[in-house]
């Protein structure tokens, strides 16, 4: 069946190459017709040798490697311009020639004696005994497919003219089982080659719109349409109401065994067609030739949203404009979705499915470039350390991770990164000076400077686990909050009430008391109350004490990262969190910068922090708010020396305007008290 779908596939592929080549150059066609009308019908054999000429000139370069059509262009005109040639005595040797050269291109051409003169045949004729061997061909049934040693060869009559020696003749036809045959062919001794093909099965031919149809028997691909259905195919087409350019040309479905199949017509962008075909298509074996088919469009809607600005959306590599983008009308199938903005990246694997909508919210990820390992020093685990680094983006969820061009050394690929800034992170593996080298230092920068390094050694089991896991974890920066304080305490049924807010109090929450029930549901800790609480829907949630139920609003309140915190990696959460703030507004916006200035303060840039924490403002006033900022305002001025004093005693001045701002989170310690005590410190 491969046999017969790779022959079917050649010969459309050759009628579609021989009319477009044509096509493409219509002039050298006119040409070559003009040619044969200045000598068969003007007689005038100047004009015509010079059309000739020039149509020569344009197809000898390639020989024997045009196409069907092309190559019996250039055999016509080799055929022509030798009758011109042979009818001038001066001219004769360069008839013999043309001549020659026909033979090498195309041994099988036999000359048009209405207009080729005795003696040409005769020297045509003798040249061609001289070299190769005549093969008188019996094949049955036509129409089907010639192979030489592997090499297709067009059949127009049934001789041959082949090279003395070895040669495999193979002939197929679909629905039929193909012949072999070996001959070994001996000069000036003719041979007589008859290949019968006995009938297998009985096959289909079909034609679709568009072409580039995949075709599927019984689940099994056996290609795709291709090219364009034959002039003689017009009225198939106006059947099926469209176009003959628009109908794809032929597929020859082979195989069809006795019993019942399916067809699977499959495009992308359309709707999948299937066919049944009975019983009767296989009973007798025989040709088929089905209808013109049209496959139906198939598309769904994407909508993508970004609340960073600048994002460029790309599906499959395809560019398909700046975001937002509402409705776009995409084909069905998966997508490898792919977001571009001026800082971070984001990718998402999507599926399409017919009619439906799906909706994405982008936000960029941190974009991290591997430099590559340090140096050329050989060490026990290099290539295995360097096949882990390599293929770290596979582990990650968070990080867009990308490799340095191919050759480039680390120190190069960091000054493009710095130049083009289309990373805003980077990894570097440094082998550790040693005898032997066993350990490697592992650095993870923002291009501003701040790092994380951590030292592994290559032979472990899973050198880059931890890395992998900081590089995956992101502490959360909001958390729901009901206006509760709770603890787990023992012999208690569920988490104990602390204390409870203003509003909590006026809904009825009892403080010294335990929580039973989260929205019907029975909870014993303080997490299964906090995981209860984030499964909640609507923005309210029902609470229950033993007593009657209680339904309170859901509010979310800032939470700080934390700091020096063994499972984080700082560099990648500095750098996450100053993509998040490119697209933030208002409250979210100034909390944000609040934690990038905690980032910093981690790595002691208490310059830094400084600078993001003046430029950050929120107007929540409880909880992690602005009293938080303008404590920690005060706590960086301290670290910057005795000279920043009064300006931090005006911060936590200004922090004790704010008695419910707390740290760390709404259940954290309140500021003001914290405040209170560094001014007490500083007048001391």
């Amino acid at each position: 069946m491969r046999c017969v779908r790779f022959l079917t596939s050649l010969i459309a592929t050759a009628v579609l190459f021989g009319a477009s080549a044509f096509a493409q150059d219509p002039a050298l066609k006119e040409t070559f017709q003009q040619a044969k009308v200045l000598w068969g019908t003007n007689g005038d054999r100047d004009g015509s040798t010079a059309k000739f000429e020039q149509v020569l000139s344009a197809l000898e370069p390639k020989g024997k490697l045009h196409t069907r059509e092309w190559l019996s262009v250039l055999s016509e005109t080799y055929n022509w311009l030798a009758v011109l040639d042979g009818g001038s005595p001066t001219r004769k040797a360069r008839a013999n020639k043309h001549l020659e050269s026909l033979l090498e291109i195309n041994p099988d051409f036999e000359l048009d004696r209405s207009i080729t003169s005795a003696r040409l045949v005769t020297f045509f004729d003798g040249l061609r005994a001289s070299k190769l061997v005549r093969v008188k061909l019996a094949l049955e049934p036509e129409g089907g497919i010639l192979q030489i040693d592997g090499h297709p060869r067009q059949q127009t009559a049934p001789l041959l003219f082949l090279s003395p020696g070895n040669h495999r003749i193979t002939y197929a036809k679909a629905g039929f089982q193909s012949a072999e045959q070996q001959i070994d062919l001996v000069l000036k001794e003719a041979k007589t080659i008859e290949l019968k093909l006995v009938r297998t099965s009985s096959t289909v031919t079909l034609y679709t719109v568009p072409t580039g149809v995949e075709v599927l028997l019984d689940g099994k691909s056996l290609g795709k349409t291709s090219g364009q259905a034959a002039p003689e195919l017009r009225p198939l087409a106006e059947k099926a109401g469209v176009t003959l350019e628009q109908l794809a040309g032929p597929l020859v479905v082979d195989g069809l065994s006795a019993g019942t199949h399916t067809l699977e017509l499959q495009a992308p962008c359309f709707k999948t067609r299937r066919i049944e075909l009975d019983a009767t298509y296989a009973a007798p074996f025989q040709d088929h030739l089905l209808e013109a088919y049209l496959l139906e469009p198939s598309r769904g809607l994407l909508t993508v949203n970004s609340t960073s600005p600048g994002g460029e959306l790309y599906l499959n590599g395809t560019a398909h404009g700046s975001l937002p983008a509402k409705d776009l009308q995409v084909c069905t199938g998966s997508y490898d979705l792919k977001i571009r903005f001026p800082a971070g990246g984001f990718s998402q694997r999507i599926e399409i499915a017919e009619g439906k909508s799906i909706a994405v919210n982008a936000h960029p990820k941190a974009r991290m470039v591997f430099l590559g390992l340090e140096g050329a020093d050989e060490f026990a685990g290099r290539d295995r350390l360097q096949r882990f680094l390599e293929t770290l983006g596979n582990r990650l969820e968070s990080v867009a991770y990308m490799l340095p061009a191919p050759g480039e050394t680390p120190q190069a690929a960091l000054a493009r990164i710095k130049l083009s800034k289309e990373a805003e992170l980077t990894l570097l593996a440094r082998p550790i000076p040693g005898k032997p080298i066993h350990e490697v230092e592992l650095i993870v920068s923002t291009l501003q400077g701040e790092e994380d390094r951590s030292i592994v050694k290559p032979l472990e089991q899973d050198p880059l686990e931890a890395l992998a896991g900081r590089l995956n974890q992101l502490p959360r920066l909001w958390q729901p909050w009901i206006g509760v304080h709770l603890l787990d305490l023992p012999n208690e049924s569920g988490p104990w009430v602390m204390q409870a807010d203003d509003d909590a109090t006026r809904a009825g929450i009892k403080t010294a008391k335990a929580i039973l029930q989260v929205n019907g549901k029975a909870i014993g800790t303080v997490a299964e109350f906090q995981k209860a609480l984030t499964e909640t829907t609507g923005g309210r949630v029902d609470l229950s004490q033993g007593d009657a139920t209680l339904q309170l609003p859901i509010t979310q309140q800032a939470l700080e990262i934390p700091l020096n915190a063994s499972n984080l990696c700082y560099p990648f959460l500095l750098a996450e969190l100053r993509l998040r703030y490119l697209g933030a507004k208002g409250d979210e916006a100034g909390l944000l910068r609040l934690n990038q200035a905690l980032a910093l303060m981690h790595f002691r840039s208490f310059d830094k922090a400084m600078e993001v924490l003046r430029d950050a403002r929120v107007m929540e006033t409880k909880g992690v708010s602005q009293g938080t900022l303008d404590y920690y305002t005060g706590l960086c001025l301290l670290r910057l020396g005795n000279v920043y004093t009064p300006e931090a005693i005006q911060a936590f001045t200004q922090a004790l305007k704010y008695p419910q701002a707390t740290l760390f989170g709404p259940e954290g310690p309140l500021v003001a008290p914290l405040a209170r005590q560094a001014l007490d410190d500083l007048k001391l």
